[in-house]
């Protein structure tokens, strides 16, 4: 993955922050978009904004670039749209609450993928902090509270989400060893799982067993029909290929996990410029669209997600609307 290198959201937002304050380009905070006013030529001709206190101000555009995210912090268009993932936790900022998809489709604009989003298999509960699904690829498995796997965990993170809500209480246990455990604390979020207690350590099954309460006859079959799997002497019934893996090792490492939403894949879909379109395919002048709130590049499924496709809207698509919104607004 292309990253800056502290490999956080916060490092990558701070060095977005610099870039526009370099480019000599105001940003207001603590002003939300509350209404769009469409002109004579059904353009957008302004947008009103409330301050905290209540106030009320107008501001004349002569375009404007809707990069408001998804509706992911919006419950009733989650279940409309996303009924699988609707009970699960969403992770993403509560501001996110379908504003572009809302003022869209009373303009008539075309809304697509509706039912597309990013999901995770492997948040820590209830410590709300993400574990890498890198744990899984280097070998780690997934099991229910009864120490039973229920899925392919080498699949994708985002379709694990619905995997994990359907067992038992939505809950789910990534297990691994102290070599995938040294690996992943190079990963910000796990060292602060770690630190925060979520990391379950114990020396053999029965400790294991103990550390976490799941069943430990159960358990101990689990893990030794996946070693009968590495070494070939058994298929795995979800289809997963253990081959070729080092087995898992004494010390064992647990961390207690939940699916959640982190952020919905549709909206309103737009052109090679970023123009938001009507339904008609006609393109709405001088409105724009990027980031969660124009339709990505998922497709319908949750299984379409791949891993950096959120910050492909937001960064592309960003890139093209704003230079398009630019061009047409200094002609």
């Amino acid at each position: 993955m292309h990253a800056v290198p502290e490999k956080t959201g916060a490092a990558l937002h701070a060095r977005l922050l610099a870039a526009a304050k370099a480019a000599g380009i105001t940003i207001v905070t603590e002003a939300r978009a509350t209404r769009l006013f469409v002109g004579g030529s059904d353009n957008i001709a302004a947008v009103e904004i409330a301050r905290p206190d209540g106030a009320c101000e107008v501001i004349d555009c002569k375009a404007l670039v809707l990069d408001c995210s998804g509706f992911g912090g919006n419950a009733e268009l989650v279940a409309r749209n996303i009924p699988e993932i609707a009970d699960g936790l969403y992770y993403g900022h509560a501001g996110n609450t379908g504003d572009a998809l809302l003022w869209g489709e009373a303009l008539g604009a075309r809304l697509e993928h509706l039912s597309g989003y990013q999901g995770h298999g492997s948040l820590a509960h209830p410590h709300g902090i993400l574990i890498s699904w890198a744990l899984m690829m280097r070998g780690g498995v997934q099991v229910n509270i009864f120490g039973e796997r229920f899925s392919d965990e080498s699949g994708g993170y985002s379709e694990q989400a619905v995997h994990v809500l359907a067992q038992p209480d939505g809950i789910a246990w990534d297990i691994y060893d102290r070599a995938i455990h040294e690996f992943a604390l190079a990963f910000p979020d796990y060292a602060e799982a770690d630190k925060a207690g979520a990391i379950r350590t114990a020396p053999d099954v029965a400790g294991f067993a103990a550390a976490t309460g799941l069943p430990e006859r159960r358990l101990a079959a689990t893990l030794a029909t996946i070693e009968a799997c590495q070494k070939g002497q058994a298929v795995d019934r979800f289809g997963r290929d253990f081959t070729g893996g080092a087995p898992l090792a004494p010390p064992y490492q647990a961390v207690k996990v939940t699916g959640a939403l982190f952020h919905t894949q549709g909206g309103l879909m737009i052109d090679d410029q970023g123009r938001a379109l009507r339904c008609d395919g006609a393109a709405i002048a001088n409105l724009f669209a990027a980031g969660g709130a124009a339709c990505g590049v998922s497709g319908p499924p949750v299984s379409g997600y791949l891993s950096g496709n959120g910050l492909l809207t937001a960064i592309a698509f960003g890139s093209v609307a704003g230079t398009a919104a630019a061009t047409d607004t200094l002609n």
